[in-house]
């Protein structure tokens, strides 16, 4: 005899429930019957949802106050063993412990700790090991962060016969002190018979972490709040000086791209921002830019003019306050009409010509092709007012808070000897140099959002730099406790030199965080493939994830990728959910109108 309340998970449902259902069926359209399957699949999930969150929140806070991360900088293999031995002895004493080797563990997430254990080597001319370089340079830079929350213990391994005897673990130990951090006991500087100071070390660790796990708070007070409930002071108006911290170039050298990683330090300036937020970037002309427009003009870099009722040289006007790299054809047609030149009169007056001139010819260019003696102010009349470049945010601060990273992609045309480079992705990649200031703000997007349901799936699709907001998506949801799967298609050039930010990827892949990645490259082979290609190939599957609630997200190029993407999931939507054109467009609204199909394009 069954019991009562078990359940046929096959199929739950009595006769009275089917007859309902099919004629729920029988009098829906495919678009409604495809929303009614988000919609009970949603619903099924809300207060399993609800429940992890609790869950997750409370496991936060416990593991944050209790858990103790034990980090292993190995050169022989010593630290390693040792590390896994105390894991072991303070699993028995009833504590947790987070056990990782220093070439596996997170740096940039270390102000997330409470209790730090570092058993280190050292080798060489009183240097870490090989495996623990990273998480040195970091701890020694200046975008370590400061650890006031954190209690921590360092075991040096080494030999005493070399001058530099634990010189890794004295370096360690010291800056983490001047960080901020409280020791849990003093260093341990153990020659190559380590084992009798070990045994005394560990269980006086022992009993220091029983004081200190005792005496912590019980309420967590989180050094970075969620980006919601902080409120940002900078705007375009009043913007904050940040640092450059790195500039690195992220394609290979045969790649047609040159696309920068750059990374801006924030640390202590209360700047806050959300995944698919943009950062504004109020960038300087170059002073060689400057020269060549200003000799083609025959105008003097000291030559005054009045601007914002100061009087000021003309080289600071140009410097801060206009935009000398873009062309545009209201530009043309004013120098045409200020200088009667004869063949831009000629040019102006076939559109398509004037078209292609603005995109190939860049202002000063044309300016020195064309030379003319003009008044600073006869100059500052065709020129449009400097404005910031917005750049999408390629970082999440659940992960690195004290930074904002973006992806640059550098404009670039060489023409008589002179190399062009767009305003402000020169100003980041060849003009600023590391440690240099620069001023930006947060530009918010809250129509390009993450969902709230952290169970819900989502499919980003995106080419060249539209891959930053995405990345900012898969560092968020890596920390943030999300259960939904994650699909990301992109697409460049080439696999060998234009796959960004590769190996974080595969490592997302091979972790589980992120469950598919569909990848085109458009000139391995003959016949140039692009994301929508790919999302051909996987149209059945895109069409499944879609009915069971995930959401899409599109970044990239507005005027092809954008609307090439579009179009097939369009298809996709008649392809696989019997629509017509029509249909298809009214399914796209409602994922549209839902917040489930956003789009970040440019």
């Amino acid at each position: 005899m069954k019991n009562k309340n078990s359940f046929n998970f096959e199929f739950p449902f009595d006769s009275e429930k089917v007859d309902i259902l099919k004629t729920i069926e029988k009098n829906c359209s495919d678009i409604q019957c495809a929303w009614l399957s988000g919609y009970f699949w949603n619903l099924s999930n809300q207060k399993s949802t609800l429940l992890k969150k609790k869950n997750n929140l409370f496991d936060l806070q416990e593991n944050s106050k209790k858990s103790i991360t034990i980090i292993s900088a190995s050169q022989t293999g010593n630290a390693k063993l040792l590390s896994e031995r105390l894991s072991k002895y303070l699993n028995i004493n009833d504590k947790k412990t987070v056990l990782k080797n220093a070439s596996d563990y997170n740096f940039k997430k270390i102000n997330h700790e409470r209790f730090l254990i570092l058993i280190v080597s050292t080798h060489g001319e009183g240097e870490p090991p090989e495996e623990a370089l990273s998480l040195y340079r970091f701890v020694m830079s200046k975008k370590s962060p400061k650890l006031n929350n954190l209690y921590y213990s360092v075991f040096g391994l080494g030999d005493v016969s070399y001058n530099l005897f634990c010189q890794a673990a004295k370096d360690f130990d010291k800056r983490l002190e001047a960080l901020g951090a409280k020791r849990l006991l003093k260093r341990i500087d153990a020659d190559i018979e380590y084992e009798k100071k070990y045994l005394i070390w560990s269980k006086e660790l022992l009993i220091s972490l029983n004081k200190n796990q005792k005496n912590l708070s019980t309420s967590i007070n989180f050094s970075h709040k969620n980006a919601q409930e902080k409120s940002n002071i900078y705007t375009k108006n009043n913007p904050v000086l940040a640092i450059l911290s790195v500039n690195q170039k992220i394609t290979g050298r045969n790649s047609i791209k040159d696309i920068r990683h750059i990374e801006l330090d924030i640390k202590e300036k209360n700047f806050y921002y959300e995944p698919g937020d943009a950062i504004g970037v109020w960038y300087q002309n170059s002073d060689e830019l400057i020269e060549r427009l200003l000799k083609s003009l025959s105008i003097k870099m000291d030559n005054k003019v009045t601007f914002n009722h100061s009087l000021i040289t003309i080289f600071d006007v140009l410097k801060k306050h206009f935009d000398i790299t873009t062309n545009t054809k209201d530009i043309v047609k004013k120098y045409s009409n200020i200088t009667k030149n004869k063949f831009l009169e000629k040019m102006i007056l076939d559109p398509n010509k004037l078209k292609n001139y603005v995109k190939n010819i860049p202002l000063v260019q044309m300016i020195y092709d064309f030379p003319k003696d003009l008044s600073c102010e006869e100059l500052l009349s065709i020129l449009r007012p400097l404005t910031p470049r917005l750049y999408s945010i390629a970082s999440s601060q659940s992960e690195i808070f004290y930074e904002v990273h973006i992806t640059v992609g550098i404009i670039k045309k060489f023409i008589d000897n002179f190399l062009y480079l767009g305003g402000a992705s020169g100003y980041l990649s060849h003009y600023l140099k590391i440690d240099d200031s620069l001023k930006i703000f947060v530009k918010k997007n809250n129509n390009f959002r993450l969902p709230k349901d952290k169970s819900a799936s989502i499919i980003m699709i995106g080419s060249g730099t539209g891959i930053a907001p995405f990345r900012a998506f898969m560092q968020h949801r890596d920390n943030d406790c999300s259960t939904g799967k994650n699909w990301i298609f992109f697409g460049n050039p080439n696999f060998t030199e234009d796959f960004l930010y590769q190996i974080e990827w595969q490592r997302y892949l091979k972790n589980g965080v992120l469950n598919k990645m569909s990848l085109a490259w458009s000139r391995d082979q003959k016949n140039k493939i692009y994301v929508q290609d790919k999302m051909k190939e996987n149209s059945r599957e895109i069409w499944e994830w879609i009915k069971s609630g995930a959401y899409l997200y599109i970044c990239g190029d507005a005027s092809y990728m954008a609307k090439d993407v579009e179009n097939t999931l369009l298809n996709i939507f008649q392809k696989n959910g019997n629509m017509d054109l029509e249909k298809s467009n009214e399914f796209l609204d409602y994922l549209r109108i839902n917040k489930r199909y956003q789009r970040d394009v440019y």
